[in-house]
Formats: structure tokens, sequence, C-alpha cells
């Protein structure tokens, strides 16, 4: 079964989370880490308990924010198994094309999703002198 695991700082994984099933709906297992949002919680005590529910046949994407911040690393020793997939600093894109994803999950596939969702961080630049030019003749 393939399931999602986003782990970020603070409110930033359940509002993904939140995003992806309204515009896909709950159409694959889906759970977030909001870390060090609760000063109650542990994240390796909440770590530890959601990878020891992974068996052999789940394919797990984790999702983190930040490469190298504390919510990776803590992440990283669970990632030594072929069936778990890590991906740092991700975007909408690559979840729904995760989520929507019907194929055995390869690392080589990962690969071609994250250059092709690299792609779409885009600065859109507007001709500002060209839009004032516009506006004056309507």
């Amino acid at each position: 079964m393939k399931k999602i695991l986003i782990a970020t700082h603070g409110n930033l994984a359940s509002g993904a989370k939140s995003t992806l099933e309204f515009l896909v709906g709950n159409i694959v297992d889906i759970t977030c880490i909001d870390a060090y949002v609760d000063p109650d919680e542990n994240l390796i005590d909440i770590l530890e308990n959601y990878f020891s529910k992974i068996d052999a046949d789940d394919e797990v994407i984790v999702f983190t924010d930040i490469k190298g911040g504390s919510v990776n690393q803590k992440i990283i020793q669970y990632i030594m198994k072929p069936n778990i997939f890590l991906i740092t600093g991700f975007n909408l894109p690559i979840l729904l094309e995760l989520a929507i994803m019907d194929k055995k999950i390869t690392v080589e596939n990962l690969e071609e999703m994250i250059d092709i969702c690299k792609n779409q961080l885009e600065l859109i630049k507007i001709d500002m002198k060209r839009e004032s030019d516009d506006d004056f003749l309507e």
C-alpha cells in the first residue's frame, strides 16, 4: 500500500495534507507530523510509532521541509529500507503527482518527478511599463 508521510516544522505538514485532500480527495494514506507545535509531543516517539506500523509491502514516501533540518535528521534513520523514500524541500506539485501515481515507486521515477516538479518553481514577471501603457489606452 502506498503511504505518504509529511513531516515538517510547525503546521506546514497539516496544511499541505489539507490542500492535497481538497484537490484529490482521500485517495491515498496520508499522515502528517507538525513537529514542535505541541511541547508535550516527542518527535522521536511519534516517528517510532509511525514506522513500527510499516509493512514490508508498503511503499512509503516521506516529505520533509528542510534538508538538514532537525525533522529531516530524525527521519534519516528510518529510510534504510528499500520501500521507504525521503524527499526534502517538497512542493504541492510533487505531492499531487505521487498521490495520483498508480505505478510502483522507484528511485528512477521519483527522480524524474522531482526534476519535473522543480521546474514548477518560477518567477512570474509582468512588464509593468506595458501594463501601464495598456491601462492608459483603455
